[in-house]
Parts: C-alpha cells; structure tokens; sequence
C-alpha cells in the first residue's frame, strides 16, 4: 500500500548511562521534565496501531533507565506484530535479557562502534562500555533473543569494520547494519576530518554489499542513513548478474532494516525476506515509511531530522501521518533538488534528506554526501 507506514522509532527518554560523541539525542544522565507518562504513551500505542501495524522501535537516549519499559514493551507486543529494543546493552544481565524476551521483544538492537575497546569506548564517552555491551550481548543470545549489532562508520573506526563483523559472525549475532554519520545532535560536532568523504563512504558501501552476498546465509548485513547504498546494490548486482536480496528469482536489478536503527527486525525474517525488518525497500524513507516519535511526543520524518510535523498531545497520529505537508514533499520524488532531483536513481535512493537539511535548511534539497554526478538518464 502507498505511503503505508511500515517503522516508527519511538524515542522513550532522553536519558542515557553514556556520552556518545555522536548521539542524535544529545541524550542526558538526568530525568527531562516532559517525557510522556506511561498512560500517555499507551494511548498513544493505541491510536498508532489504529493507523497500522508497524514495526515498533522502542529507542532512546537508553529505554531501559525508564522504570516503566517493560510495562510499555508488554503492551506494545500486544498491539504490534513486530516490537523491538534498541538498547546500548550496558544494563542488561541474565535475568533482564529474560525479561526482555518475556516482554515480546523479538530482536534487540545493540551499538558497538569498534571491534576493540579503546575505539568502542572513545564513541562511546565511558571507559569500559565495550565490555559491558557484549557482556549483555552475550546475556540476550543466552535468553534466545535474536540480537542485531549497530555501528556508526567514520575514520577513526573503519578499520576494525571487518575485524567486528568476524567478532560478530563467531557470536551468530542475526544482524550487522552499519550507519553513515548524520551530523546532528552531537553529531554535528564531530569535524569533518572525522567523517567519511563521499568517495570513501562510496567505496566502504560497495565492499559492505559485497560481503552482505557473500555472508547472506549467516548475517543480515546492510547499511543504514546511506541511502545511496541501494543504487550501489542496483550496480554491483548487474555488473556482476546476481540477484539482490529479496528480489524475485532471476531479477538480478530489482529491488528494509534490522534495527538499523536502527532498526531493529522479526526473527522469522529471512535474509532475503520480502516483509518484515529485512525486506528490500528503498534509501530513505523518511515521512513515507517511516517516522520517529519523540520522548515528548513530537513527530518527526525520522530521527535524524529535526523537522516537528505535529503533537501527539495535540492532534491524533494518524492524522498527522496522513495530513502532514511535509509528509507529502517527502512522498513525492518529484520534489527533490538539485542532483537528487534529476538523477535517475532518485526513486531508488532519495539522497538523505537529514543530511540535506543540516547542509541547507531545505529538506528537498541535494545530498552534500553523495558521490554520484548528475545525470538526467535512466539506470
């Protein structure tokens, strides 16, 4: 169905027990007065599931300081047919990974930027949280819930992406998406020298797809924030005539997450499953399939863009998906700028529409990040 929506990442809380450098949220270690209570939010649960049933993202800051979660997870397990966790994994032992899976969660997502812990923990702001991630990690994969691993790519850290996803791949971890820094929030503050170029962030995602074939049968691998990742799948399946993921068989260029934001996904989704938080999609789905919900109930196109559409408080959600006019721009490639709105990949891709706004102002606008030239011609 067009414009369905399909995730809602659901920021719980702006709380947090780290100091990401790169945090969206610029999340805090004390309570922020006008988090939704538990009641407001479960009204909310609801009126949401009026409008669909999407893949519930229950994120923060870190959800799991909020000593009403697992009131809100239970309830939500009850509404949607999909709900997970996306957690930093540091306050999870035995018995709250067993919680957890009593709640309904049915795949949590932890980040773990680095495949030793001095890199971990320089992202991260706390020495010892790379231990303490896998430590809990290792608890949820004890209590059989399926875990996903999130990593942020930048200079500092590109090196060890092969060496973490071996360290993933020897603890059968179900997914490794891996994110493209988005510079908002404490983002915004990381020099350019920290981040990717566009050529380098092109090579990087070409290896990626190539090791998400490669490892297909093992790992869910893909990039998210990177929405040029899916004409780099497009070109690397026809050049070498392969099928993507997710595509009929025999369609070798034709064309969504695992917590990727992340997103977290269905333990009955196969790698190349056609529904669920693998199935093949598009780039960004910003304000069409997607949409981020505030710890104050504002709603967003996604998290990384701070663009407020509506209130929950103040008006119902579904009217506010199916009303909002910026919802509509984002639905409409047609409305895109510059390279992005005359490449040919545009209906495929989309450009970051994050990245665009923190560059101009102008959510329409081109993505500074992505290496592909102009060109007015179909792929």
């Amino acid at each position: 169905m067009k414009d369905a929506l399909r995730l809602v990442f659901w920021e719980l809380t702006a709380r947090c027990n780290l100091k990401c450098c790169h945090c969206r949220a610029e999340a805090q270690d004390a309570f922020v007065a006008g988090e939704l209570t538990t009641a407001q939010i479960l009204a909310v649960a609801r009126d949401i599931r009026a409008t669909g049933d999407p893949i519930m993202i229950l994120t923060g800051g870190e959800p799991l300081v909020r000593q009403d979660f697992f009131d809100i997870a239970a309830a939500c397990s009850g509404l949607f047919s999909r709900v997970a966790l996306a957690t930093n994994g540091t306050m999870v032992d035995d018995e709250m990974a067993r919680r957890i899976q009593r709640a309904g969660i049915q795949r949590v997502s932890v980040s773990l930027d680095g495949a030793t812990p001095a890199t971990h923990d320089a992202f991260r702001g706390v020495p010892g949280s790379f231990e303490a991630t896998v430590r809990g990690y290792d608890a949820l994969m004890r209590a059989g819930v399926p875990v996903q691993v999130n990593a942020t790519v930048a200079r500092n850290n590109i090196g060890e992406v092969d060496a973490l996803l071996k360290f993933l791949l020897e603890r059968k971890a179900a997914a490794f998406h891996v994110f493209a820094l988005v510079p908002v929030g404490c983002g915004a503050q990381i020099s350019e020298e920290s981040r990717l170029s566009s050529a380098q962030m092109e090579e990087f995602l070409r290896w990626l797809f190539t090791k998400s074939i490669e490892l297909r049968d093992r790992i869910h691998i893909k990039a998210t924030c990177a929405p040029q990742y899916y004409r780099i799948m497009r070109e690397i399946s026809k050049e070498k005539g392969i099928p993507l993921p997710g595509a009929p068989h025999g369609h070798a260029a034709h064309g969504a997450p695992g917590a990727g934001h992340p997103a977290a996904g269905h333990p009955a989704a196969g790698h190349g499953a056609a529904n669920g938080m693998e199935a093949m999609t598009r780039g960004c789905l910003a304000g069409s399939a997607v949409c981020f919900l505030s710890r104050i109930g504002d709603v967003q196109p996604c998290g990384y863009l701070p663009l407020r559409v509506g209130n929950v408080l103040q008006k119902p959600f579904g009217e506010i998906w199916r009303d909002s006019a910026e919802f509509a721009a984002l639905r409409d490639p047609g409305q895109l700028k510059g390279k992005c709105g005359s490449c040919g990949y545009r209906t495929v891709c989309e450009g970051c529409r994050a990245r665009a706004y923190a560059a101009t102002s102008d959510f329409m606008s081109a993505d500074p990040d992505c290496a592909y030239g102009l060109t007015t011609s179909k792929p």
